[in-house]
């Protein structure tokens, strides 16, 4: 009698959750067209560089152009307002790191290189509207809702953007030859960026999303910190490509 009962009891608790993940999905669609967007991209930051505190790292460091680029992640948390229309907040991050030397000079008798650790960080916090080209899927009835399965689109927004560009160890003294050892040399702060953006969806699963994407941002900031006097602005801007999900709701 008692396995009867939990026999009846499991049977119950089945059929009720069924219907209620049916509710957020069916089979490659869903009811109702998805309104939040959330997701997360991993990539590739290249800087611009083209400011005159980079042109002299890279002139008497061995360091190039490239040396300022590197990995990025980012954030993005997006509303649907229209049809093709989305509100969309961002955070990235990206990180470049490299070990040097100075081109011309060594240190003591036995040519022993002089070495510093070089690393230019930025953090863009941006809002921006989103417009998607094709629309993103068709109604069927009055609830199901299909998604496309390749969307591409456009954007456009505004915001801040945080920055450190940071040197450490040994350096020379280019008027006395004098080495200076141990120092550490920053400038950080914020500026205020504009970005423009595209990308393309294409839909795994009614709530799953492959993206890849492009954007780029333009920003100068004043220097700060031991950069301060005989430095023009720091140049913030560069491309970033990135692949990554989205989960619709």
């Amino acid at each position: 009698m008692h396995q009867i009962r939990l026999a009846a009891l499991s049977a119950l608790l089945v059929g009720l959750a069924v219907p209620l993940q049916g509710q957020s999905a069916g089979n490659g669609y869903l009811f109702g067209a998805p309104d939040v967007r959330f997701s997360l991209h991993a990539g590739y930051a290249r800087a611009s560089a083209n400011s005159d505190v980079f042109d002299d790292a890279t002139r008497f460091l061995t360091l190039n152009k490239s040396s300022f680029s590197g990995p990025s992640i980012s954030g993005d948390l997006a509303m649907t307002v229209a049809p093709r229309l989305d509100l969309m907040v961002s955070a990235a991050y990206s990180a470049a790191v490299r070990e040097s030397e100075d081109r011309d000079y060594a240190e003591g008798p036995n040519n022993l290189p002089i070495q510093q650790t070089t690393s230019f960080r930025r953090a863009p916090l941006t809002a921006n509207a989103i417009f998607y080209l094709v629309p993103r899927g068709r109604s069927i009835g009055e609830l199901a809702w299909i998604p496309a399965r390749v969307v591409p689109w456009i954007g456009a927004g505004g915001g801040a953007m945080w920055y450190r560009f940071q040197q450490e160890g040994d350096f020379v003294d280019y008027q006395t030859l004098d080495i200076l050892a141990g120092r550490r040399l920053e400038s950080s702060g914020w500026a205020p960026v504009l970005q423009g953006l595209g990308g393309v969806d294409v839909s795994l699963t009614p709530h799953v999303v492959f993206t890849a994407d492009a954007r780029y941002t333009w920003a100068k900031a004043t220097m700060s910190g031991d950069f301060v006097g005989g430095f023009d602005k720091i140049d913030l801007s560069g491309a970033t490509i990135a692949l990554g999900f989205t989960l619709r709701r």
